[in-house]
């Protein structure tokens, strides 16, 4: 025989404390679940043409105001002249011919890169309209000259007086280039660039 509790016994309420036990009892599981993981790759695939170029468009604005503010406050398009007079001296010092120089140009015009070796001058400038000219004096050959800093193609110039020297005019349509040649004794000069002869005859007036 099974005795049940007296509810009475000492004074304790046994049916309230099965009827927690129940209640306990009723409560639902908890189980605790992982998010589903996340496939990059399909969502790097599924990114249309347009958000890629929304993308690169948000990195080069930055860029361009960036460029923007060195060019136009900084002077970032501004040429960066040199001083060849160091380049004049060794030549005149070494070569094996008599070295000109030009004298008396306005400042607009900027030496911008200078050299001398093997009884080769050369001296870069840029003009005042920014076209890029280049002086070349040498006691090599003038054909081979030529064929090395102008062109190895046919070339016709015509005679042109310029101070106390007359120079051959070149152009050089397979280059887009001017040339303006002199050769005294064993010295070539040649004036060559991209411009127009206007420039080139400005510089070789100014050579001494």
């Amino acid at each position: 025989m099974v005795r049940t509790p007296d509810a009475n016994v000492s004074g304790t309420d046994h049916g309230g404390a099965f009827r927690m036990l129940g209640s306990i009892g009723n409560y639902r599981e908890v189980t605790m679940t992982e998010p589903a993981p996340v496939n990059t790759t399909q969502l790097r695939l599924s990114r249309t043409p347009m958000d890629m170029a929304k993308a690169v468009l948000i990195l080069l604005v930055p860029i361009a105001i960036l460029f923007a503010l060195y060019v136009f406050f900084f002077g970032g398009n501004n040429v960066i002249p040199i001083d060849p007079s160091g380049t004049y001296s060794t030549a005149t010092s070494s070569a094996n011919f008599t070295v000109a120089q030009p004298s008396g140009l306005s400042d607009k015009w900027k030496p911008v890169s200078s050299a001398y070796a093997d009884d080769l001058l050369r001296v870069g400038y840029i003009a005042p309209n920014g076209d890029g000219i280049q002086l070349i004096e040498s006691s090599h050959p003038a054909n081979a000259l030529l064929d090395s800093e102008v062109s190895k193609s046919a070339r016709t110039g015509t005679a042109v007086s310029i101070g106390d020297t007359t120079w051959g005019q070149l152009n050089v349509p397979d280059r887009a280039t001017n040339a303006l040649v002199s050769t005294v004794g064993n010295r070539t000069i040649i004036i060559r660039g991209d411009t127009d002869f206007k420039t080139l005859q400005e510089f070789a007036s100014a050579l001494r």
